[in-house]
């Protein structure tokens, strides 16, 4: 039975799939991170992270704020304003779990 291989398992999935139920606007999440400089959340499956809100350095979002999810010091996805509320971001990384978590902290 022949099969489709893929190169990167991303080329499986569009930027910006799947919709998630948050409770909160990127702008609140990101005004509200930038206050606190950084959070320490976990996943629903018990992954730790840390939020940070920044402004895009370089490439085609430059000059964008962006929220940054960090493990071990190294960012493991980042979430745009129109990647907010998606499972995956414009470069097709889960991001998901992350907004998730960081939505349910907003106070």
């Amino acid at each position: 039975m022949p099969y489709t291989t893929f190169d990167n398992i991303s080329e499986m999935f569009e930027s910006h799939e799947g919709t998630l139920q948050l409770k909160h606007e990127f702008q609140k999440a990101y005004n509200w991170l930038e206050k606190i400089e950084s959070l320490k959340l976990k996943t629903k499956s018990g992954t730790s992270f840390i939020a940070k809100a920044n402004i895009t350095q370089k490439g085609p979002h430059t000059g964008e704020k962006v929220i940054r999810f960090m493990q071990d010091n190294k960012e493991y996805a980042r979430a745009y304003e129109c990647c907010w509320g998606r499972y995956y971001n414009c470069n097709r990384t889960r991001i998901g779990m992350y907004c998730t978590a960081l939505d349910s902290a907003i106070v």
